[in-house]
């Protein structure tokens, strides 16, 4: 049993990188997409605590090759008939 390397303390374990966090954050607002959870700019940015640039720069650069769009009350959603499902 010795030959494991478990940390002795969770105080040893390393803290979620930035890209971990961005990444779970994506594939969650493609999950919640694709759900048809429709959340607004400001919403997005507190759930995942984050600011509401953070949240644009996701949706316009990181998640541009989605077919994402507002809809008449500024929340986002697939462009109808879009399914990551497909």
């Amino acid at each position: 049993m010795s030959d494991l390397n478990i940390p002795k303390s969770v105080d040893t374990l390393e803290k979620p990188k930035s890209y971990d966090k961005a990444l779970l954050r994506l594939i969650s607002i493609l999950s919640k997409l694709s759900n048809d959870e429709r959340l607004d700019t400001k919403e997005y940015a507190q759930e995942f605590n984050v600011g509401v640039r953070t949240i644009q720069k996701d949706i316009n650069v990181r998640l541009m090759n989605f077919p994402i769009e507002k809809d008449g009350s500024g929340k986002f959603k697939f462009t109808d008939g879009f399914s990551l499902n497909q």
